[in-house]
């Protein structure tokens, strides 16, 4: 009886996308009443993956190599018309998540944590939470050495080639052994020699009894480069195939029969490389032209009178054969017209090997809490955040300048008179006017630079994408904290304020919690638009409506309910409060002809700020609000795009 397999099948595979249309166009009353003209991107396509075969998806560029693969893995978010099946049996979108791995065509990873770090991270995510930690680490450990990374394994990402970036996106989808793998140009970028290592990995992992044989030796060594102080146990094959299993959520009997099953988009691959694929899909104008094995392929297209002329790399006999020059290639015409079904190797499959019963087992992972999921998003975060120390020592050394710049301008204010009350006040606005901008153009680009990273591991369901938005809020809650009081601190001590330490706290508090609302309001701007050049621009509109309801330069009295979307009103506010408001006295010249402000309630009143005792907990809850405010739609925008464009 043959080795049973597991075959992917799809069939008549369609994707389109809506053709934008310009603003005149659309404004013409006849086309609110029709369908939105559409571009065919997939025409209807179907074929099959099967277990043990490796493919090679060859066409020219925007062919629809791309589209085709994330047809198939069903990672395209929109309308996908057409089936995917496993064995015969349909698969929805989580399921096909489950058994299957998507590799993009460039490296999207956190780059200041190394290939083992970055791997003892992921499989956190990714496998079973009952797992122990030491099966993780002996699992990232077997991983590294199969792959050929186990040299570079403490080198951080940023510092690795090009292959082994590809090599290390491989390890991470390896973690829970999937038993298919889409991979999109893994060879980009990279020189024959790296090419030819990336597709032999994925070429060895087709291959059946493909059990990762490491000798414990190799192992030990491996892991006392890695410092890891633990016991390490080498299992036997069945101990082995069991570890696996459990951890990765796949059942022991389904994981132990079949190989993998690996696609890939490929450009222009070499002579050698091309040896390595055991099948072709060739793809032209978002159409599915032939698929069959090497072999079969020679053979199909002599046939029809078009030979591979010796010596000739086969891939680019094929390209040449089916790339149109002027939109118009009759061969393409041939070829589809004489491509036939015996061809398509599902029709072999043993189907009882397969029952609707075991997709009930082909994935069962016990996923982490979204709790642990924040704390180890937060520590991620944190580690990327020490490693690029030396940008935030930069940045904090910029801060510093402002800071001593606003001091030595500030520096001859002495005693309260009718002059220093405006210099005092006016310093105020300027440090937290400073303070605000600061934090929220620091991070106005925040999303446009996430992104990427976002919509891969969200979309392919590392972890929840609430779980990472709430690990940065809380990874960023320390900073304002120490810019402000370092920067508060600097001017504190050289302007003569006349006010001791307990002011100090209370005033650079109040800029903290200001910042932490900035850094929000930073947020919320970079998840409104895509690109960090409209960010940037955009975001002048909304400080000229903060600025000016924020107390200085208009009186909010005039528009009393306004001044409450304003960040800046609650930041003047608190610290016109914080240091005026026990001022008993102030020197009012006995022949000024201009009104005096003899105390410090009057200056509060002059600026149309509140007296209240409750003064400060008013604005700090204020603050707190519209952070809230600005990271919910924040949140909900991040939301709406990752789910609107998916993985690309």
């Amino acid at each position: 009886m043959n080795k049973p397999e597991l075959c992917l099948q799809w069939k008549d595979l369609e994707y389109s996308v809506p053709i934008k249309q310009d603003l005149r166009t659309r404004l013409k009353f006849w086309q609110c009443h029709r369908k939105p003209e559409e571009l065919q991107i997939l025409r209807p396509a179907s074929g099959c993956l099967i277990t043990g075969n490796l493919i090679a998806v060859l066409g020219p560029s925007g062919s629809g190599k791309t589209t085709l693969l994330a047809a198939i893995s069903q990672r395209l978010r929109g309308s996908v018309n057409g089936d995917v099946l496993l064995n015969g049996l349909r698969i929805d979108q989580n399921e096909m998540t489950k058994i299957s791995s998507f590799l993009p065509q460039y490296s999207i990873s956190v780059r200041t944590l190394t290939a083992y770090e970055h791997l003892y991270f992921v499989s956190h995510f990714k496998m079973d939470k009952s797992t122990r930690t030491i099966d993780k680490k002996y699992r990232v450990n077997q991983i590294l050495i199969k792959v050929g990374l186990k040299d570079c394994a403490d080198t951080r990402i940023f510092h690795l080639s090009g292959g082994e970036k590809k090599r290390l996106s491989l390890a991470e989808e390896l973690i829970t052994d999937p038993p298919f793998i889409f991979c999109d140009e893994p060879t980009t970028g990279l020189d024959s020699y790296n090419a030819y290592s990336v597709i032999k990995t994925l070429r060895q992992l087709t291959q059946p009894g493909r059990k990762l044989k490491v000798s414990e030796s190799s192992v030990s060594a491996f892991l006392e480069s890695n410092n890891e102080n633990i016991e390490m146990k080498i299992m036997t094959p069945q101990e082995e195939s069991f570890h696996w299993s459990k951890s990765s959520g796949l059942d022991e009997d389904f994981r132990k029969q079949y190989a993998k099953g690996i696609i890939c988009s490929i450009h222009q691959p070499t002579s050698e490389v091309f040896e390595l694929f055991t099948h072709i899909v060739l793809i032209s104008n978002g159409q599915i032209l032939y698929q069959g094995s090497t072999d079969d392929a020679y053979i199909f297209f002599s046939k029809l009178g078009f030979y591979c002329p010796r010596n000739c790399n086969p891939a680019d006999f094929y390209l040449k054969l089916i790339t149109s020059d002027n939109g118009e290639n009759k061969c393409n015409a041939i070829i589809k017209n004489n491509y036939e079904q015996e061809y398509d190797n599902c029709s072999r499959i043993e189907w009882e090997y397969f029952g609707p019963d075991s997709l009930n087992q082909v994935n069962n992972i016990r996923k982490i809490s979204w709790f642990y999921q924040v704390y180890l998003l937060v520590k991620r975060i944190g580690i990327e955040t020490r490693r690029n120390i030396k940008e935030t020592i930069t940045t904090a050394a910029f801060f510093m300048i402002t800071s001593f710049t606003l001091a030595i301008m500030y520096s001859t204010v002495q005693g309260y008179n009718q002059i220093t009350v405006s210099d005092i006040t006016g310093s105020f606005f300027m440090i937290s006017s400073e303070i605000i901008f600061t934090s929220s153009y620091a991070h106005v680009h925040e999303f446009s630079q996430l992104l990427p990273i976002l919509r891969r591991e969200t979309g392919e369901g590392t972890y929840s994408l609430s779980a990472y938005y709430m690990a940065n809020v809380i990874a960023l809650i320390p900073k304002p904290f120490i810019y402000s009081y370092l920067f508060f601190g600097v001017i504190y001590s050289i302007i003569k304020y006349s006010k001791g330490f307990l002011t100090y706290i209370s005033m650079a508090t109040t800029l903290s919690v200001s910042g932490l609302t900035a850094i929000a309001y930073g947020t919320f701007i970079s998840s409104i638009f895509e690109s960090e050049k409209m960010a940037s621009e955009m975001a002048a509109p909304f400080d000229l409506v903060f600025l000016v309801f924020g107390g200085i330069y208009y009186n909010v009295n005039a528009v009393p309910l306004m001044k409450y979307i304003s960040l800046f009103y609650f930041a003047n506010e608190g610290l016109l409060y914080d240091y005026w408001s026990d001022v008993t006295d102030i020197d009012c010249p006995i022949q000024s002809s201009m009104p005096c402000v003899r105390n410090g309630t009057d200056v509060i009143i002059k600026y149309a700020f509140s007296t209240s005792p409750l003064t400060l907990i008013i604005d700090y809850f204020g603050l707190l609000a519209l952070a809230i405010v600005f990271h919910a739609i924040a949140f909900f925008n991040v939301n709406r795009y990752v789910k609107k464009f998916g993985y690309y």
